[in-house]
């Protein structure tokens, strides 16, 4: 892990900063543990670890609340130009090294076909001859997180994801809803379901973390009550499982209904759910040409007339 050095006793890594000031955004160790993708727990542990470095404590913590200390406060503006700094300068480098390679780090939801993928290098290597298009499957609960951070260029995600507001997008796509029914499901002598045939169901749900991706796939803003929980995943694998075991039911898109065949697993329309967005995402206002060609073959191969 890269560190900033101080002085002979002071030795700060990247880690605890990032800990630090997603604490001290949120104020809230377990929220600012999901964000993170850590355990509570863990973070706890790093803030302990950099306040021993430091020799002063930077939060206050009691059973009600979590509040900055005057180092804290003193620590935060430090901490945030630190890490833009670091974050700018690696993205950088990325760019100077993918123009060395001339491949461009794409990340995509595993719901998105082969067909369209295909489609879409196809046309950015017309644009840019010579180059090519490594394609990473992005993680479910915090998909934007690869371009937020900089490891990605670009990538192909279902709106909306935690960080959208810092991003730049072009919706290529709206794919109606389905639900995912178990074997022996109530619903399955249906040809189509409403949202409100669903209030009562358990869901397979993204984890906490997933923000506004969970509660969209939840359609937590239509029952009028929080969505009862079966179980939490963050990779096919165990939405699928769960679906199968009949633990729950879940919503998906039209295309991962033809991308996901299981047995055991039946597939209704949801008939009044909002779409799902399927957008290519940038860093918000990059200039980077080698992004805008991408960002033009995926409108291309989205809308090939």
């Amino acid at each position: 892990m890269p560190k900033w050095h101080y002085g002979g006793d002071v030795d700060v890594s990247l880690q605890a900063l990032r800990c630090f000031l997603a604490v001290a955004e949120d104020l809230h160790f377990t929220q600012a543990a999901e964000r993170l993708g850590m355990t509570q727990p863990a973070v706890s542990k790093t803030i302990r670890r950099l306040e021993g470095v430091l020799g002063a404590p930077l939060f206050i913590r009691s059973r009600q609340y979590v509040e900055l200390t005057d180092t804290g406060l003193s620590l935060l503006p430090v901490a945030t130009r630190m890490l833009a700094d670091f974050d700018d300068w690696a993205r950088d480098l990325r760019a100077v090294r993918a123009e060395a390679t001339r491949v461009l780090s794409v990340g995509y939801h595993s719901s998105v076909e082969p067909a369209l993928t295909n489609a879409i290098e196809a046309g950015f290597r017309r644009l840019r001859p010579g180059w090519s298009v490594r394609m990473r499957i992005v993680d479910w609960a915090d998909p934007a997180r690869g371009v937020l951070e900089g490891t990605l260029r670009t990538a192909l995600l279902r709106l909306p994801v935690p960080g959208q507001e810092r991003l730049d997008l072009e919706v290529l796509r709206r794919d109606a809803r389905y639900v995912a029914l178990p074997d022996g499901h109530r619903l399955l002598d249906r040809d189509g379901v409403r949202l409100a045939d669903l209030k009562d169901e358990e869901f397979v749900a993204l984890p906490t973390a997933s923000g506004p991706l969970r509660a969209f796939w939840l359609a937590a803003d239509r029952f009028g009550r929080p969505p009862r929980i079966a179980a939490e995943v963050d990779n096919s694998e165990d939405f699928f499982q769960n679906i199968q075991s009949g633990r729950g039911v879940g919503m998906l898109t039209e295309s991962s209904t033809r991308v996901y065949r299981r047995p055991g697993v039946h597939y209704r329309l949801v008939e009044d759910a909002e779409p799902s967005e399927l957008a290519v995402v940038w860093e918000r206002d990059g200039t980077d040409p080698i992004v805008r060609d991408f960002v033009r073959a995926c409108l291309e191969a989205a809308d090939p007339r």
